[in-house]
């Protein structure tokens, strides 16, 4: 764990490595008070718990061959059920982060561009089937947007726009505390890979919005999280300078290839020729 001179007197401590389901299952940390980090070992998406004054809320319900394993340890670790969750927000609409919504009745939450993407149950980006998951009949009760502001009693979440991995993916910013979970927007010495619903630029551009926030602790979906406001803006430019490359590195390719050489991409409906 990264440390820094601005680091609070809390310190962030395993709760319970599940001996359970093994590899295929959390590791549960509390990273601050009232809030729990379901890390996932292997593929998957990790799960956070906000226990609030108000509303008790998680980010993200993670693939659904690793639920029995969250189950466990809420129950066993932690004293709640899943009926004692009384809102999910997706961060984004890939498979990974959506699965196991299958499994709360409350009141599920995510950005208007992957509330369209879930409810449409749209292959191409959630991916479901290719891994060998249904996402059938999910739904999302509250499209959000960027400003919106989640009360939970003691803590806010703000939602802040950040698409680039995909054009739903959204970021929760604590703006009083100045903590943020950041989904798969920004992540630990990596950069995020981009997918058919997704923009390179747009995710440069979702990095230099985060990068005007006071954030002081970023919690990602995968990888380690990093404590300490020096360390957060170091990665984020870290980011945008590695983002940057690739992109230009896409461009120079293409300006490469004669342009006789060049075809448009193929149509996503199947169609004899493009309109073009």
């Amino acid at each position: 764990m990264t440390q820094d001179n601005e680091m609070t007197s809390f310190k962030p401590r395993l709760i319970k490595e599940d001996d359970l389901y093994g590899k295929e299952g959390y590791t549960l940390n509390l990273i601050k008070p009232n809030i729990y980090q379901f890390e996932s070992r292997g593929p998957g998406s990790h799960v956070y718990l906000i226990i609030g004054d108000s509303l008790n809320v998680l980010i993200d319900t993670g693939i659904i061959t690793k639920f029995n394993s969250f189950n466990y340890l809420l129950t066993n670790q932690i004293g709640l059920s899943v009926e004692d969750i009384n809102l999910v927000i997706n961060t984004h609409e890939h498979f990974d982060h959506i699965s196991s919504n299958a499994y709360f009745h409350c009141t599920i939450a995510a950005h208007r561009w992957a509330a369209t993407k879930i409810e449409h149950t749209d292959e191409l980006i959630t991916k479901g089937r290719k891994w060998g998951v249904d996402l059938s009949d999910l739904r999302i009760n509250i499209w959000l947007e960027d400003r919106n502001i989640i009360d939970l009693g003691n803590i806010f979440l703000k939602v802040v726009e950040t698409p680039g991995h995909t054009s739903g993916c959204i970021c929760l910013y604590e703006p009083f505390k100045h903590y943020i979970f950041t989904g798969d927007t920004l992540f630990k010495g990596a950069i995020t890979n981009i997918y058919e619903s997704g923009s390179i630029s747009e995710y440069i551009n979702s990095l230099q919005i985060l990068n005007t926030l006071k954030i002081k602790e970023f919690y990602p979906s995968h990888g380690k999280y990093i404590i300490g406001e020096n360390n957060v803006k170091n990665e984020i430019a870290s980011s945008i300078d590695n983002a940057k490359m690739e992109l230009n590195n896409f461009v120079n390719k293409i300006k490469s290839r004669p342009i006789e050489g060049l075809r448009p991409p193929p149509s996503l409906y199947d169609r004899e020729e493009e309109d073009l």
